[in-house]
């Protein structure tokens, strides 16, 4: 363990930009990464490397199979990296899709803040920037996926940009409010006032049925330890912000685990048939949150309506 966190370390130091258009180079940190969290590039090409976001150095990361029909966005959720999604990721790029995946500020090998972000619009100002560049790097057409917080980026985005560049927005357990919504604002707003109180120590929570997925989760380097009041004060401004949107018709399919405690799904589906007029809506029997790290079946299931969905006219 010691070893990965000095590899981390370095990676989050590094500098060097990301190329759309030239793999990087696999140094012995960058195995050493890709060792860890469980990725098989087996005929996959790694673009890796930084990008500069309003002076915040955002860890971005390419996947790109031989042969590509189409390239996806990937968002993960809040707490999360790029390194959680490796299963999705090697799903996809197997079945010939080329993945766009970066670690929020705040997450993973990103700069910023751990774990917080002053407003939510900054967190969709990374995702314009990568996008602008994208879409002068690379062919259409462009899919985004975004889990949990990234499905609250990939609303935001489209909602707010209708002239977006995405063909089709897949939402995977997104978090409009969170569980226990009206206890978190009440919390908030009695420790907001105590001095020095910053943020909440973490605690894990049995977030998939996956056994494997939660011992390693609780034994990542790049988990943060607390969660900071700013997030909380930022998550709650954006829900009242979001409501002004105007709806989309954008072809939008939203994924939802019926055991879900991290986020207040009922609530959250209901928003987001108001705001997508062309949704589709799946439930997934016994599918906690962390739906794209659940056990096997439950897993399959989920990566299989994902590109029933993508491969649909």
């Amino acid at each position: 363990m010691g070893n990965i966190e000095k590899v981390v370390d370095r990676l989050s130091c590094w500098e060097e930009p990301i190329s759309f258009q030239t793999p990087v180079e696999k140094t012995a940190d960058i195995e050493a990464y890709l060792d860890f969290y469980g990725f098989d590039l087996k005929d996959i090409d790694l673009h890796f490397g930084k990008v500069d976001i309003n002076e915040t150095k955002i860890m971005a990361q390419i996947y790109v199979p031989r042969k590509s029909k189409g390239n996806i966005f990937l968002l993960h959720g809040y707490l999360d990296h790029v390194g959680t999604l490796k299963n999705v990721i090697k799903n996809l790029t197997k079945n010939h899709y080329t993945v766009i995946s970066y670690d929020l500020q705040g997450h993973g090998l990103s700069g910023g803040d751990s774990a917080s972000v002053a407003d939510f619009s900054d967190y969709v100002k990374t995702l314009e920037k990568l996008i602008s560049i994208a879409k002068n790097e690379m062919a259409e057409p462009f899919y985004i996926i975004g889990h949990s917080t990234g499905g609250a980026i990939a609303i935001n985005y489209v909602l707010k940009n209708h002239d977006h560049h995405f063909k089709k927005v897949l939402l995977i357990a997104p978090l409009v409010r969170s569980n226990h919504w009206n206890l978190t604002k009440l919390g908030f707003h009695l420790m907001e006032p105590i001095p020095f109180l910053d943020d909440i120590r973490r605690k894990f929570r049995e977030n998939s049925s996956d056994t494997a997925y939660i011992s390693f989760m609780k034994n990542d380097p790049l988990q943060p330890a607390a969660i900071p009041l700013q997030w909380i004060d930022a998550l709650m401004n954006w829900n009242k912000e979001i409501q002004t949107y105007s709806p989309t018709n954008t072809s939008a399919c939203v994924i939802q685990g019926d055991k879900d405690k991290t986020v207040d799904w009922k609530h959250n589906l209901a928003f987001i048939n108001e705001k997508f007029t062309q949704l589709e809506e799946h439930h997934i029997k016994n599918g906690r949150h962390a739906l794209l790290n659940e056990k096997k079946e439950i897993r399959e299931n989920v990566y299989a309506r994902i590109l029933r969905f993508l491969e649909s006219n």
